[in-house]
């Protein structure tokens, strides 16, 4: 296989690429006489995405360049690989002027060879890991429910949701849509944030809905298959049945390139959440009334230890044993006699003051004005001059 790629769809296949690498590990491309198919699945094989590129998407394009065989080639890389020939898909359009892609069925590389401007040309070997191809199996075009919108529809719906929203649930029915998070566990019950908006049927560009139900599937593949809508600024159409049965999104422009995203449904289970709900409830019942249970036994105690410390004290004034009385008695006796003794004596004389006294320090400061006659005839200081 031979294939060149132009400058502005080099962007839409790097985008492509990133989108897919959001749902698998790994990436499976086969050629076909007509297109290019790029496939993956995620780990729990509950998401699968297949993108289709068809002929006119190429500007020149031999699916057997390498083989006389009318059979095509199949691989599967790593996705990481893939990644890292395609970095900044924003910018490629801008930098890369052509890309082609080689498979030998001789060799064990893919080849990605950018020629960028300035003759800048970057060549990205790739080990294949595998000779095989993937299918899945599933149906779109004989389901009664189908759903057309513009992507930013979806985007703004889901914008309400926490990012740490695992699964998301469409409530289908003629009359609205209803989209929710949804949560499988007591603890999700108690913990997250309840979400839910609902869009009326006249904001789509079709809808069609032939039975009521309600579908529930992750919301990380969801949220990858509408950023890949919107990088591509094309509207997303939704398939599905019941529950149970895969959800088909289609993304496409009809001439190009087409992808099909198929994710994986259940039900929500009602009664598990009613019940778990019920029991969420009945233990912060059950701990409410231990609770009160407590500070009424705590309020009790306590006002049992009250009316007895109450009790106690009232006794101190109304009971005191008699030989207790007799000592008090007696100390009080003996305390009014040591009064009147120390009445009849005689008052302590004051103590005897110093009679040596202190000299002043600043007493010349106390003396009379200074008189200069005191000191006539003595020099204080002698002239510095002879003259």
């Amino acid at each position: 296989m031979k294939c060149h790629v132009p400058g502005p769809n080099v962007k839409v296949l790097a985008r492509t690429v990133h989108a897919l690498a959001r749902f698998g590990d790994e990436l499976y491309l086969e050629s076909l006489p007509d297109c290019i198919l790029l496939r993956t699945l995620n780990a729990s094989e509950s998401a699968y995405a297949m993108v289709k590129l068809n002929k006119n998407f190429f500007s020149h394009f031999n699916y057997n360049y390498y083989s006389i065989e009318n059979d095509g080639l199949k691989c599967k890389i790593s996705m990481k690989s893939a990644l890292n020939a395609f970095k900044s898909p924003a910018h490629m359009d801008k930098q890369v002027e052509n890309l082609e892609i080689k498979l030998d069925p001789h060799s064990s590389k893919l080849i990605f060879q950018l020629k960028c401007k300035h003759g800048i040309v970057k060549t990205h070997y790739v080990s294949i890991l595998d000779c095989k191809a993937m299918q899945a199996i599933y149906t779109k075009d004989l389901v009664p429910n189908r759903i057309t919108s513009s992507q930013r529809l979806f985007s703004e719906a889901i914008g309400n949701f926490q990012c740490s929203d695992d699964q998301v649930t469409l409530e289908v029915t003629s009359e609205s849509l209803i989209i929710k998070n949804f949560g499988d566990t007591p603890t999700d019950l108690s913990r997250i944030i309840r979400s839910q908006v609902t869009i009326k049927p006249f904001e789509f560009s079709s809808y069609t809905i032939g039975t009521d139900t309600n579908i529930t599937f992750t919301m990380k593949e969801f949220r990858a298959l509408l950023g890949f809508a919107e990088g591509l600024n094309l509207p997303v159409q939704l398939h599905f049945e019941i529950t149970g049965k895969p959800a088909v999104f289609i993304v496409h422009n009809g001439t190009t390139i087409e992808a099909h995203f198929v994710l994986a449904t259940s039900k929500p289970d009602i009664a598990t959440q009613y019940t778990s709900q019920q029991t969420t409830n009945s233990e912060r019942k059950r701990k409410d009334d231990s609770n009160d249970n407590n500070i009424s036994a705590k309020k009790a105690h306590l006002e049992e230890d009250l009316l007895n410390q109450f009790q106690e004290d009232s006794n101190l004034f109304n009971y005191i044993p008699n030989n207790i009385s007799q000592n008090v008695i007696e100390n009080i006796n003996n305390l009014e006699k040591a009064d009147s003794i120390d009445t009849n004596r005689d008052n302590i004389p004051a103590s005897p003051t110093s009679k040596m006294k202190i000299a002043s320090v600043f007493k010349r400061c106390f003396e009379s004005t200074f008189d200069p006659r005191i000191i006539h005839g003595v020099v204080l200081a002698e002239n510095s001059d002879s003259d």
